[in-house]
This record gives structure tokens, C-alpha cells and sequence, in this order.
């Protein structure tokens, strides 16, 4: 495995030896007035920091470097470093190599990498003080006393306004749907996602001992609190291991199972006409959760489990089997029709059934006891109506959190929690408007998530405290923080979704 460090810079890696490939690149002793970035060809271990390590004006003396042993195997080249500190690594050879920023990475000549993060860990430390336990988890319990009066007010809507002679649109109350669905969107964006992170687990615990419900190993845990705590299209474990893991740990890279420009690849780089791909797209946006998401965290969900059982050494099974690409409903169907293989449609069905039977089963049930077939109709068409409003409504705050022109995608791999971790979290993501309950509400707590991938596990509160404090960092020290209004970002996303724009490289000088 290769990995170079903020502090000094170190390889490791194994086979042959190659000079980079970047842009403007001059060798043996050739003056630049640009610094060094570091850009790996195919590297799967990439440490940011060192692209702010050097602020010589002259070209820096890179050595190439030869692991003897151990981490993960690749098969591509060994990239160069600048000037590193070598602990048992063979010297190979030597070059020079300088790179020059494009127009849109000049940020990065004299950014102060270490200085920044110094600052950022202050801010850190103060937020993960006890002292606001009390407070966080007063504010989750508001918070999710909001969701369940929409909820409920949107039932009580559904099955009490049609009775008063209220009119409906095609059969389906409006109103009604508004209200669930906006309900639906907060129990997934802002309470389950915050506490399967493990937002509030310091709150919940005493000593070693569990004590509150808002932990992330006891929320939405097994059946019955899936039914009670968060039910949704998806699972909670297979969403666990997609979103916390993969997509949290690997932002931008081409791990992340999220990263838009590879999913999209296909209508990106189709013939498909542009007017038909905006339509697909839009299409999308009411459908994305059963149709993409919840398959996709299945597929996660047991490749994980088949590489425990692999290291185990016992037979692994793996149903979904789209690889790197993602699984959907449809990929589900014609893997049964033409490949014989019925088990990742029926993982599907399994993960979809609880949700399902309530929404669209037991509640149009509860309709036809109130008033007979044409309310359960009516109670029917609500809750498809709700679902598709949700649908739309958190692919809205959602898919549009790290895509965009002037958001960086990143080829290599960094360490949790390093300074580039943090530093990958700011430009690797967008936020909107912040700032009051109502607003952050309507946004899903998807407004802050710059703060929240630097730390995921912290609660709603303490990211309204961190905002403006992050934000005045990245300003001191020329940092690009992207902050607008979620429509524009919506309009960024769409974009790239369809092939018209393309994100930044951070390896390729961006």
C-alpha cells in the first residue's frame, strides 16, 4: 500500500518505477514559478497535504521509491515525492518533477495545510465538550417531535378532510401527502442518519453501558425498530455500511458508491439525446430511493459480508453483481430474467417488504375501514403521492451535497481523520443556506455537510455551532468553501448528471 504522509512525506509501494503524469511537467532543474503537487498515475493512496508541502519556487528533487513488502498489492507505477524522509525504503533512482495549477487549483500554491488543520482541530475539541449533551439530545427529541406531527397530521388529513367535503386531486390529498412526505424525508435525513452515526452515543452512554435509545447500535436495530424508529425503503444495516462506512471514509474517490460522474457514466457518455437525458433525470428524482439507493446499499451490504467470510475463509455469496457500477431495481430484474440469478431481486423485495405493506398496504387498509373502497383508493393514491414528494424532496438535499464544477473528485486514497480528511470534507462538498431549526429542517440537515463529512459523528446542534466558524477558517487561509442555494446546487447537479459539466481532479492540478 502507498500512502504519503503530511509529516515527512513517505512511500511505500512496490514494483516499477515511472514518472507522473500531469500537466506542464518540467524535469532536471527547470525553475517553475508554480510548486510541486504530488499526482499518482494510478495510485490508490494519495496524501493531500503534500500538494501544500513545498513552497519553493524552484523545482523539488523527487525520489521514486520501492516498498519491500507488505499492505495491499497493485499493479501500477510508483509515483514520485518530494524530497522524502525514507525508513527502510530502497532508493531506486531519482528525478525532478514540477507541476503548475491550473486557473482553478491556484488556491493551493501557498495554502497552509498544517496551519489550517491546527485551527480546525480547536474548533473540534470545543464542540465535542459534555457539556452540550443535555442540550443536543433535547434538540434531537424537537426535532423528531416536528416529523412525527407532520406524519400524523398528514394521516389525519388524509383520512379526516375528504370526510369534511375537502376536494382532492386525482383522488390523492395533497396536503396530506406534503405532510408525510416531508416526515418521511426527516426521520431518514436528520434523525436516523445523525444518530446511526453515532451523533448522540457519548449522550447515551454511561461508563461502558448503553443507556438512551439514540445510540447507533440499538436505533433502527433488528425488525421491530426498524418498524418504530425509522422505516424506510432501505435497511438500516445495508445503509450503514454504503453511507458511513464507503461513502463517509472515501469521499470522492472512486471507492465512494456515491460519486455521481461515475454512476451517471452511461447517460454522461451515451447518445443519448441531451432533451432525453434531462428527462431521465427528472424521472429519477422521484423514484431514486427503491429504484437506486436501497438496491445499491444491499449490493454493499454483502460484498462486505462476503469479504469478512472470505477472510474467515469460508464461502462467500454475493448476489448483486453490476461490480464497480451500482445495483438498481432494474439490474435486480435482468440479472433473474437473463442470468438465471433470482437472489439479489429477492434480497430487494425482502428490504422493501416492511415499508411496502405499511405504506401502501396496511394504511390503504385503514382507509377502506373509515370509508369503504373509495377512500382506501384515495388513501392509496397518497401514499404514492407522499412517496414520490419524498423522493424528490431528499434527492433534492441529498444528491446534490458533492457534485458540481467546483467540487473536486479525488483518484487516490487519504487517512481518516488526517489533516487532508478534513481537508477533502471542504472541497469535496457543498453546502446551502444555514442558520434556525425551520430552515435547517426543510433542508434535511443536508446544509451543513462540509461540517459533517469533516466529523460525522457529531449531533445537529453542535454542526449550527461549527458553521461559521469552519467557514471563517477557510477564509483566513484562502480555502474554497462552497456555500449556495440548494436550487443552484440542484442546477450543478443535473448538469454533470447528464454529461454538461465536470468536476475538479484534485491529482490533476484542479
Amino acid at each position: 500500500m502507498m500512502r504519503v504522509a503530511a509529516s515527512g512525506s513517505r512511500l511505500q509501494h512496490h514494483h516499477r518505477c515511472a514518472a507522473i503524469k500531469a500537466p506542464k511537467v518540467v524535469k532536471s532543474g527547470a525553475r517553475s514559478s508554480s510548486r510541486m503537487v504530488v499526482v499518482p498515475r494510478v495510485a490508490k493512496s494519495f496524501s493531500a497535504s503534500s500538494a501544500s508541502a513545498s513552497t519553493s519556487k524552484s523545482s523539488t528533487a523527487c525520489t521514486f521509491l520501492r516498498h519491500r513488502g507488505g499492505g495491499r498489492q497493485h499493479n501500477h507505477n510508483a509515483i514520485a515525492v518530494p524530497e522524502p524522509e525514507i525508513n527502510n525504503d530502497e532508493i531506486v533512482g531519482t528525478t525532478t518533477t514540477t507541476m503548475e495549477y491550473n486557473e482553478t487549483g491556484k488556491w493551493r500554491e501557498g495554502f497552509d495545510l498544517a496551519g489550517w488543520a491546527k485551527e480546525i482541530r480547536e474548533v473540534e475539541k470545543e464542540l465535542r465538550s459534555e457539556k452540550y449533551h443535555d442540550e443536543d439530545v433535547k434538540h434531537l427529541k424537537k426535532i423528531l417531535s416536528w416529523a412525527n406531527m407532520l406524519y400524523y397530521g398528514g394521516l389525519g388529513a388524509t383520512f379526516l378532510l375528504p370526510q369534511l367535503g375537502v376536494a382532492q386531486a386525482f383522488g390523492a390529498n395533497v396536503l396530506g401527502a406534503f405532510m408525510m412526505s416531508t416526515a418521511i424525508c426527516a426521520r431518514w435525513t436528520m434523525v436516523g442518519h445523525h444518530v446511526c452515526h453515532g451523533g448522540y452515543n457519548a449522550a447515551m452512554t454511561e461508563g461502558n453501558e448503553i443507556k438512551g435509545r439514540f445510540h447507533r447500535r440499538k436505533f433502527a436495530r433488528g425488525p421491530w425498530n426498524r418498524i418504530v424508529d425509522w422505516m424506510d425503503w432501505m435497511m438500516p444495516e445495508a445503509w450503514d455500511v454504503e453511507h458511513n462506512h464507503l461513502h463517509h471514509y472515501q469521499l470522492g474517490e472512486d471507492a465512494d458508491p456515491d460519486l455521481v460522474e461515475r454512476n451517471m457514466k452511461t447517460t454522461r457518455e451515451g447518445s443519448m439525446p441531451m432533451w432525453l437525458r434531462y428527462a431521465q433525470v427528472a424521472s429519477l428524482s422521484m423514484i431514486w430511493k427503491w429504484f437506486y439507493y436501497a438496491p445499491n446499499t444491499m449490493k454493499e451490504l454483502f460484498a462486505r459480508r462476503a469479504r469478512e467470510a472470505e477472510k474467515r475463509g469460508e464461502e462467500s455469496y454475493q448476489p448483486y453483481t453490476t461490480g464497480e457500477m451500482p445495483s438498481t431495481v432494474l439490474t435486480t430484474i435482468q440479472s433473474a430474467l437473463f442470468a438465471g440469478n433470482f437472489g439479489a431481486l429477492f434480497e430487494t423485495i425482502k428490504c422493501f417488504t416492511p415499508y411496502a405493506t405499511f405504506q401502501f398496504g396496511i394504511l390503504p387498509a385503514i382507509g377502506y375501514a373509515i370509508g369503504g373502497t373509495q377512500m382506501a383508493v384515495a388513501t392509496l393514491a397518497t401514499t404514492v403521492l407522499a412517496d414520490m414528494f419524498t423522493n424528490l424532496h431528499s434527492f433534492i438535499v441529498i444528491a446534490t451535497n458533492h457534485v458540481g464544477d467546483d467540487i473536486y473528485r479525488f483518484e487516490t486514497e487519504t487517512k481518516p481523520r488526517s489533516d487532508d480528511f478534513y481537508m477533502r470534507a471542504v472541497i469535496g462538498s457543498a453546502n446551502f443556506r444555514t442558520g434556525g431549526d425551520v430552515n435547517d429542517f426543510m433542508h434535511g440537515w443536508l446544509n451543513y455537510q462540509i461540517e459533517h463529512h469533516m466529523w460525522p459523528d457529531m449531533s445537529m446542534r453542535c454542526y449550527q455551532r461549527a458553521q461559521p466558524k469552519v467557514k471563517a477558517i477557510c477564509e483566513k487561509y484562502g480555502m474554497p468553501y462552497v456555500q449556495e442555494s440548494v436550487f443552484k446546487r440542484v442546477g450543478q447537479l443535473v448538469d454533470v448528471m447528464v454529461g454538461k459539466k465536470t468536476m475538479l481532479v484534485w491529482e490533476n492540478g484542479d
